[in-house]
């Protein structure tokens, strides 16, 4: 009986010890990040971390924590961010913010994100570069707001990166934003929609890609994501009231950035989608007689009444749609 008392407490100090030096390294590998960021020239405040989770857990808590890289547009700010491992594995960690805010560029329209209840939930593949086999972001309440105010809400929005089984640079990538509402200046542009029938707005995307190299702990200590060599589109699909876009398609990327493949594009009621440009100011009304012409041609060649069957093709560094030349193609540059 003796012996087994000693052996427990023996197995306590043992894994109290382990618990200290896994939370720690933790800590370090926290602060580590941190600090290349601010070496990167971004700015970076944290007023405090703690430890907490004995004995079961790996547990930090960030007070304070804003990051950014103002010429990247690129910022995060919560006022408390919670990180949880099991003590058997910190490579399987969770993350868990109330309320959060971030900004990103979408192309030249920055984006400022409200998040409420975040949660992010990361698992890492053991080895020394910490490869990343799944990422889910999912929130209760997301605003997306732009320039001009609110332009959608969403609830129960969710995101999900996986790893493929097959190949280390290959990732699966699924965006499934929830229930949607318009902001006032969607509503403007796309018209009330909601009071159509189906008029619930939708959104989701399905796609895969893949890297120069597989994401891993490099990836977040240099701050950058490898580039893209090749992007499989499975299903872009938008719709509102009875207009819907869809895009579907295969590209790869050279080593500028340069497209090369074909997408796919289905449009239902394009002649609302011009009553919205002409709405938005997209559209000059001057060219509306024009625009629509070139679009009952187009429509003419298909077999949808009032939709459209377009393919967008990248080639030679110049895109095509359904045989009209548009100039070059834009390049996938990485943030």
């Amino acid at each position: 009986m003796r012996k087994l008392v000693w052996l427990l407490i023996v197995l306590a100090v043992l894994w109290g010890a382990w618990w200290a030096t896994a939370t720690t390294q933790m800590q370090s590998t926290l602060t580590g990040l941190l600090d290349s960021r601010r070496a990167a020239g971004w700015e970076v405040t944290l007023k405090d971390i703690s430890k907490s989770g004995f004995p079961l857990s790996l547990q930090n808590r960030l007070s304070g924590l804003a990051v950014a890289a103002p010429a990247r547009g690129l910022a995060f700010e919560a006022p408390q961010l919670d990180l949880s491992a099991p003590v058997w594995w910190p490579g399987d960690l969770s993350a868990r913010a109330s309320v959060a805010s971030a900004a990103l560029p979408a192309g030249a329209l920055p984006l400022t994100l409200n998040i409420r209840d975040l949660r992010a939930d990361l698992a890492l593949h053991p080895g020394t570069t910490l490869q990343l086999e799944a990422i889910e972001l999912r929130s209760t309440h997301l605003e997306v707001n732009g320039p001009d105010g609110l332009l959608l809400e969403a609830e129960e929005p969710r995101m999900r990166v996986t790893q493929s089984s097959g190949a280390a640079r290959d990732y699966d990538i699924a965006l499934l934003p929830g229930g949607i509402t318009p902001g006032p200046l969607l509503r403007k542009v796309l018209g009330d929609g909601a009071v159509q029938p189906g008029g619930q707005p939708i959104l989701s995307a399905r796609m895969a890609v893949t890297l120069a190299r597989p994401l891993d702990r490099h990836s977040a200590v240099a701050g950058t994501l490898p580039q893209i060599d090749a992007l499989t589109v499975e299903n872009i699909d938008a719709a509102w009231g009875d207009v819907a876009l869809g895009a579907e398609g295969a590209l790869t990327f050279d080593a500028e950035g340069i497209p090369d493949g074909v997408l796919s594009l289905r449009v239902t009621n394009w002649s609302k989608l011009l009553d919205a440009g002409e709405r938005g100011g997209f559209l000059p009304p001057s060219m509306r007689g024009q625009v629509n012409t070139m679009l009952r041609l187009l429509e003419a060649r298909g077999s949808t009444p009032g939709g459209l069957d377009l393919d967008l093709v990248f080639a030679d560094g110049q895109m095509v749609l359904a045989g009209l030349p548009l100039g070059p193609a834009p390049r996938l540059i990485q943030p």
